[in-house]
């Protein structure tokens, strides 16, 4: 209990600062569905190699000493096709606080139990369609939104401690603006919260991000109408920006960074071409004057993905106390045995 108090501490005086707090981490490439609005299933991502359990340690632990606690997300490819991402979970754990979204394929009583013992905070699992068939073609696999939906009962069945919490999570693109509401409603029916992020069309081949007018007044609306659409006012408020001239400064490399799978640090997922440098061999310190220099140097407008906006909604946002009161909707404890 103590160090899991030190370790909130510490990252609260990171945030505060205006600091390195959140981190995106590739730990495989590799995955099992072919989506539209991602490529790294795609050359030539197939060809990196894991990450493995022993380097994850070595990260988290020179992490925890030349930055601090961050919040720790664990993607792909798809993270549930890692061997070894039990043990991830919890070298990251032990310094940080790791969170994952997955597609849902391979979750399995046993294996939720095991990442969330493994000290796991949050889950999404992505589904973007209410319609079963529009899901499945969206994924490119016959059976995704199905096994998708069991696995959030799944995981929300078996949550180790009442911290932990499970999402259903959709990327808000051009064609699924009409599904939202009945997903709200789907996940209040499985007794899980419900968020959005918005489509990067840097990452995906799949026509261009939401172009409907008033987006962000529909999600607005749909979130005072159902208590568990959770996400932060300040970032969905900003979805019409972002589509019509995007969101800038973006604070990739200040407050927000990422890991592939081999160790190399960029500012952001799309940003893995020009790395930073390695963690696994180079000095964090200098890597993070280099991010530092990355952000300063540039400026993108690119994406307003839920990776950047909610962090930035949180930091920098024009209502601190409005976004720190969603954020603890997004957060708070839920008992065991108890619908969200």
């Amino acid at each position: 209990m103590f160090e899991e108090t030190g370790k909130t501490l510490r990252y609260c005086g990171s945030f505060l600062r205006k600091s390195l707090v959140h981190l995106n981490l590739q730990i495989t490439y590799r995955c099992n569905f072919k989506c539209r609005i991602c490529d790294f299933w795609n050359e030539p991502y197939t060809q990196m190699t894991d990450l493995t359990a022993e380097h994850a340690e070595v990260i988290s632990d020179k992490l925890a000493r030349g930055i601090g606690p961050l919040i720790v997300s664990i993607g792909g490819g798809e993270p549930m096709m890692h061997r070894e991402l039990p043990q991830i979970v919890r070298a990251l754990a032990k310094h940080h606080f790791p969170v994952m979204i997955c597609n849902g394929w391979f979750i399995t009583p046993e294996k939720a139990r095991e990442l969330f013992a493994s000290g796991l905070y949050e889950i999404s699992v992505s589904v973007d369609y209410a319609s079963a068939a529009k899901h499945d073609a969206q994924r490119g696999v016959d059976g995704a939104f199905d096994r998708a939906i069991a696995a959030l009962e799944v995981l929300h069945a078996n949550r180790q401690r009442s911290n932990q919490r499970v999402h259903m999570i959709s990327v808000v693109m051009d064609d699924n603006l009409d599904e939202i509401e009945p997903l709200i409603r789907l996940s209040e029916k499985i007794g899980v919260t419900y968020l959005v992020t918005m489509y990067s069309s840097n990452r995906g081949a799949k026509e261009n991000k939401a172009s409907h007018a008033g987006v962000s007044k529909h999600l607005l609306e749909l979130q005072k109408r159902y208590p568990r659409f959770v996400a932060l006012r300040d970032y969905i408020g900003r979805f019409d920006q972002a589509m019509d001239t995007g969101v800038s400064p973006c604070y990739a490399g200040k407050n927000l960074f990422n890991i592939d799978s081999c160790g190399d640090v960029s500012r952001c997922i799309d940003r893995i071409d020009t790395p930073a440098g390695n963690i696994l061999s180079g000095d964090v310190g200098q890597i993070q004057r280099d991010l530092l220099a990355q952000f300063e140097s540039g400026d993108c407008s690119d994406c307003w993905t839920s990776c950047r906006g909610n962090f930035e909604s949180l930091l920098y946002g024009g209502h601190p106390l409005r976004s720190l009161v969603d954020s603890y909707r997004v957060t708070r404890s839920i008992p065991l045995g108890q619908r969200a």
